[in-house]
Formats: C-alpha cells, sequence, structure tokens
C-alpha cells in the first residue's frame, strides 16, 4: 500500500515539474485576430438575414466595420441591404456604391445591388417628401396643437373594415361621425407616468419610450391623479376617436399613413425590425395628421367594452360601447412590437382584460375634448 501511494505521488510531482517548465501564454496571444473575428460576425449576420432579423445583421456588419480590417466586396453588398430592409436607405446607399465600386459586372450580387441602389433612391425620395409634406401640414396646425397634444377636427367616416381584409368584428362597415378632439401626438412615455405616479411598471427600461405593462385599471388611476395635479380632463380615445385619428381623420388608411405594405416600417416598430422590444416614441415617420407609432410598438387601450356584434348596432354620433359589466375585455388598437402587419391595421380590433397587465406591448395615449 505504502507503495503504491509513493509511486502516485512520485508521478504527481513529475507531471507537476513537467507543466511548471512550459512557458505561460498570454491573454493577448490567444485572443482572435481581426481577420477571423471578421469572418465570424459575416457569418452570424448572414444568419440574421435569413431569418429576415434585420437589426441584428446591422448591428454584426457594424461591428465588422470597427475591426480596422479590408472587408470584402460581399460585405458591402450585405450590408446595404440589411440597412435598406431597417429604412436607412441614405446608408444602405453608401454601402451598396462602396461593393459597386469593387464589383465587376461579373460579380454575385452585382445585378441585385443595381435594382437595390434604385429601389433606395427611389424609397429616400420618397421619405424626404414625406418629411416636407408633414412640416408643412404641422406648421398650418401649430396653432391648433397644445403641448403634446394634437387637436383633431371631427368628421364622418365609413368605420370598420372597407379593404375587405379583416375580421368579422370588424364589419359592417358603417357611418360614424366624432366630434372634435384632443389626441397625444405619441404614446404616454415612461417619464410622463413616473412623473404622476413615481412608478415605472415597464420591462424595457427607458424614459421616452411608451409605459407598458398597465392594465386598463392602472391608465384609470393614471388619469383620476393626471387631471388632479393639472385640473384638465384627459382620458382615453375612444374606439371611434382612434380609428379616425389613425387614418389621418377618417381617410381610406390601410395602415397608419399608408397603404403600401413595404411602407410599413417608416411608421412602425413591429415584427422583427422591432428587435424584441419596445423603442423611444416618435422615432418613425407620423401619419398624415402628425401622430407618431399610431401603429407598433404599443397596442393602445380605448374606453370602450369591447363587443365584437358593436359595428351591428352602433350608434352614428360618437359612438361609445360603455355598458357597466365589470371587469368585461376592454378594446385594443394599433398593434404593438411584435405584431404582424395584419394587427396593424387602422380598423384592426382587439381585446383585453382590464385587470392584466403582463405583457411588455400594451399602452396607451391621452385624449381630451375641447
Amino acid at each position: 500500500m505504502h507503495a503504491v501511494l509513493s509511486t502516485i505521488i512520485s508521478l504527481a510531482l513529475m507531471v507537476t515539474v513537467h507543466f511548471v517548465g512550459i512557458p505561460a501564454v498570454s491573454a493577448k496571444e490567444m485572443e482572435l485576430s481581426s481577420e477571423v473575428q471578421v469572418d465570424i460576425l459575416m457569418k452570424a449576420a448572414k444568419i440574421d438575414l435569413e431569418a429576415e432579423r434585420w437589426i441584428g445583421a446591422v448591428e454584426s456588419f457594424e461591428k465588422a466595420t470597427k475591426m480596422g480590417v479590408k472587408l470584402p466586396g460581399e460585405f458591402h453588398f450585405l450590408y446595404g441591404k440589411a440597412l435598406f430592409k431597417t429604412g436607412s436607405y441614405k446608408r444602405a446607399l453608401s454601402s451598396l456604391t462602396n461593393y459597386l465600386t469593387l464589383a465587376g459586372r461579373d460579380e454575385e450580387f452585382y445585378e441585385k445591388a443595381i435594382t437595390l441602389v434604385v429601389n433606395a433612391e427611389n424609397k429616400q425620395k420618397e421619405k424626404l417628401r414625406l418629411r416636407e409634406e408633414l412640416q408643412h401640414q404641422q406648421a398650418e396646425t401649430a396653432s391648433q396643437t397644445e403641448y403634446g397634444m394634437v387637436l383633431i377636427r371631427g368628421g364622418c367616416f365609413g368605420m370598420g373594415d372597407i379593404f375587405d381584409t379583416g375580421a368579422d368584428d370588424e364589419k359592417p362597415v358603417h357611418t360614424v361621425c366624432v366630434g372634435d378632439f384632443y389626441l397625444g401626438n405619441t404614446e404616454v412615455t415612461q417619464k410622463q407616468w413616473k412623473d404622476i405616479v413615481g412608478d415605472n411598471p415597464s420591462k424595457f427600461k427607458c424614459d421616452d419610450c411608451p409605459v407598458e405593462r398597465v392594465s386598463w385599471y392602472d391608465v384609470q388611476g393614471f388619469i383620476k391623479k393626471l387631471n388632479e395635479k393639472t385640473g384638465m380632463h384627459y382620458r382615453l380615445p375612444t374606439e371611434a376617436e382612434w380609428e379616425y385619428a389613425a387614418r389621418s381623420g377618417g381617410g381610406k388608411e390601410q395602415w397608419a399613413g399608408t397603404n403600401n405594405n413595404e411602407m410599413i416600417g417608416e411608421y412602425a416598430w413591429y415584427g422583427s425590425a422591432a428587435g424584441g422590444r419596445t423603442h423611444a416614441v416618435a422615432g418613425k415617420t407620423p401619419n398624415r395628421i402628425g401622430l407618431h407609432d399610431m401603429m407598433g410598438n404599443v397596442w393602445e387601450w380605448c374606453s370602450d367594452i369591447y363587443d365584437s356584434k358593436y359595428y351591428e348596432y352602433s350608434p352614428s354620433k360618437d359612438p361609445w360601447a360603455r355598458r357597466d359589466i365589470e371587469d368585461s375585455n376592454r378594446v385594443l388598437r394599433g398593434g404593438g412590437w411584435r405584431s404582424n402587419a395584419s394587427c396593424l391595421r387602422t380598423t384592426d380590433r382587439n381585446k383585453f382584460a382590464p385587470i392584466k397587465k403582463k405583457f411588455s406591448d400594451i399602452g396607451f395615449r391621452l385624449a381630451r375634448t375641447p
């Protein structure tokens, strides 16, 4: 037994001496070279591109640009494509132009790059046109706007599924007339909530992001405190007011600001482009009457009780479904950051229990009667 132990101890000492004699490898020598890191980032970006995770791809490409190495021509094309998909048309043009400068006509992505350049130029021109049009409209209505609120002149419109693309609860299309009202030009932010309530229930902490994970009853409590503090009479919009405003005053807009599904990303944080979270309000193009985020970012509570058959008997003047049924589902509109394009439609209706607040894609905006 003693002999065995002696042998084991001797072997252990030999192994220790052997490894002590090996020179240490520095952490710096073990780091990956910049070229290898770029290769890893390129592969990650390609996976994101295939999965249509455009923001993730852009982030990987941007890290690669900071590695200080010469980037392959393919990089500039793929980076330009990812930027185009996120709506960054000016930057996309720069990257795609770099690709065309480096590549010959026989290169794999040459024709696709030409097509993307043309599309990016057209999209950028449209973006500038919309911005100029909005600035003109905002100048015209500046005298009718109180801080953070837009005065919306009332009118009559065909409420409901005017494009025949929706669910049964969006039918029948029926004539509705609403009076003048003010509506917040953005969703209520976390800072605004904290200033009145003191806490912040949101999952994605960010002062300028919309407050979320708030129940319909939580919102009523907020509004009560806000009115006591300001002496105003804020409230949630009715469902009819919300749709009228989302459609830029009752116009024929399938999505808030556009009828082109390829342009939705200009107006909304949604789907994979949202990157799995909310974003600061007013970061996207507003609709034609200056309202930001009327689709995407967070669903918005309305004052109405939800009734799938309400359109069948709704009054035509200032409808408001308000039967006194405790804890009945309330209406949600506009879609959130995890929604698809169908849920972002201006006529889409959703519902949720007023006591629940677990979801990070439900918030609200304020309304007020003049």
